[in-house]
């Protein structure tokens, strides 16, 4: 072989190598050193599964369906029927022709009666949440449809679980943690169940977690995905069978170096998500105080508006008594009078006003 060949011959092999795509660059793991000098940087024991690999790993892994299906029997049966087990699907869904949108699910699952589940984790707030959440049932309705129903007998049944960091704005007023949207007439009956969408705002149940009924099977799971990562020995000792398989999914000493790398990686990608479930449950709690001021209000509470205010400040659960009575100082009142709306005595007024 010529020099010429070999040259040609070496040039066209280098040609030949793929560069290195966006994508790959964008997976590329951290070293298992800096995994584990990240791991203990942070301290961390626990896998966040408001993280979006926490997420996955928990619910969209096979060993873990038993968790996926408690979440979901516990919260949506009522209309499903109780799940007892299910197959997990291709997260892509392709559009009907080539050049529509595809989506891809968090987690896309059917169960033994053949009902069709999306389970989604959403993280940042999206203002089209609502529409993007009709082209994902849509596209599932279509893409199960049998070719051959002509008469749409077997149309797919689609469940929307979605669990939120943040307060939606449709929700906007509403204290209740859970919603399920169904198609309505108006006369607000039922159209159909087929087709469910369900909400759980992780932030309204952080904000309510102090009045909740904690033997309550929805509440119990919520409360490990808000509080798993900062759970204390005494709370560890007293969980249920359930909460302790979850628990025990999460502890990181049970990982792979593989999946360490992973986390690690997804945790590096996307900040905190209990950052902004924090702000959001303030601005739930605030938004709480505003309803049980309004409830009291429309309750026509027969000593006037003053402790109309107060009962409503009651409900909302978040104002304590001296802060109140330091803004109805300011804003002028007669201490006597800011003593009897607020509970205090007269002399703990005084002693406000000279502070």
């Amino acid at each position: 072989m010529s020099k010429k060949t070999r040259r040609q011959k070496t040039q066209k092999t280098k040609q030949s190598k793929p560069s290195e795509t966006k994508k790959e660059k964008k997976r590329k793991l951290p070293s298992l050193k800096e995994t584990e000098a990240y791991i203990k940087k942070h301290k961390l024991e626990i896998m966040d599964p408001l993280s979006d690999y926490g997420f996955k790993r928990l619910l969209a892994s096979e060993r873990n369906k038993d968790i996926l299906m408690h979440l979901l029997n516990v919260f949506i049966s009522d209309d499903t029927g109780i799940i007892t087990d299910v197959t997990y699907k291709s997260t892509e869904m392709l559009g009907v022709r080539k050049e529509d949108k595809y989506v891809r699910y968090d987690l896309y699952c059917k169960n033994q009666d053949g009902r069709h589940f999306i389970v989604e984790m959403q993280n940042g707030k999206q203002s089209n949440y609502a529409d993007r959440l009709r082209v994902y049932t849509s596209l599932a309705t279509v893409r199960n449809m049998d070719k051959d129903d002509k008469y749409y007998e077997r149309v797919p049944k689609i469940y929307s679980f979605n669990i939120m960091s943040y307060n939606m704005p449709e929700f906007k007023g509403k204290k209740r943690f859970f919603s399920k949207i169904y198609h309505k007439d108006d006369d607000n009956d039922i159209f159909t169940k087929n087709i469910v969408y369900y909400f759980v705002e992780l932030s309204k149940f952080a904000a309510q977690l102090e009045t909740l009924d904690m033997s309550d099977e929805r509440n119990l799971i919520l409360y490990m995905f808000t509080n798993v990562v900062y759970l204390q020995e005494e709370e560890i000792n007293n969980l249920t069978p359930m909460q302790m398989r979850f628990y025990e999914e999460c502890q990181i000493s049970n990982f792979t170096n593989m999946e360490k790398q992973d986390y690690v990686k997804s945790l590096m990608d996307y900040p905190s998500v209990h950052e902004m479930v924090e702000c959001e449950r303030k601005e739930a709690k605030e938004e709480g105080i505003l309803i049980g001021i309004q409830m009291g209000i429309e309750q026509g509470i027969a000593q006037g508006i003053e402790q109309g205010i107060q009962q409503g400040l009651e409900e909302g659960r978040a104002v304590e008594k001296r802060q109140l009575a330091r803004n109805m100082l300011a804003e002028g009142l007669d201490p006597a009078k800011v003593a009897k709306i607020s509970g205090l005595t007269e002399a703990e007024v005084l002693a406000l006003v000279d502070e």
